[in-house]
C-alpha cells in the first residue's frame, strides 16, 4: 500500500504540478469548467490518481476497496502537497531549476 501511495503522489506531482505539462493544463483550464476545479484542488487530483492507480492494479477487487484507497489517497495528496510545497519553491530558487513554475 505504501508503494502505491508513493506511486500515486508521482503520477499527481507528473500530471499536476511538473513544468513539462504546464500549457496542456493551461489549455484544458480555458477549456471547461471542470479542469479549472480539478486542477486548483490538490484533494481531487489525489482522489482521482488514485482511483486510477487503484483500478489499473487491482481490476479483479469490488469497488468499495478502490474507493477506500482514493480517499487515503486524497487525504495523503493533499497533506503532502501542503507540507512539501514550501521545501519544493526552495529547492527550485536555491538551484534555478523550475519543476513546478510556470514558463515565462
Amino acid at each position: 500500500m505504501i508503494g502505491d501511495i508513493l506511486l500515486t503522489l508521482g503520477v499527481r506531482f507528473f500530471l499536476f504540478d511538473f513544468v513539462l505539462l504546464i500549457k496542456i493544463r493551461e489549455h484544458l483550464k480555458n477549456t471547461h469548467y471542470v479542469f479549472r476545479k480539478l486542477f486548483s484542488c490538490t484533494f481531487c487530483q489525489g482522489f482521482w490518481c488514485g482511483l486510477l492507480i487503484s483500478l489499473l492494479k487491482n481490476q479483479a477487487l469490488p469497488v468499495w476497496p478502490h474507493l477506500e484507497f482514493a480517499f487515503v489517497a486524497a487525504i495523503v495528496s493533499f497533506t503532502w502537497t501542503v507540507i512539501m510545497y514550501p521545501f519544493i519553491k526552495q529547492y527550485e530558487e536555491e538551484h534555478d531549476i523550475p519543476m513546478t513554475k510556470k514558463l515565462l
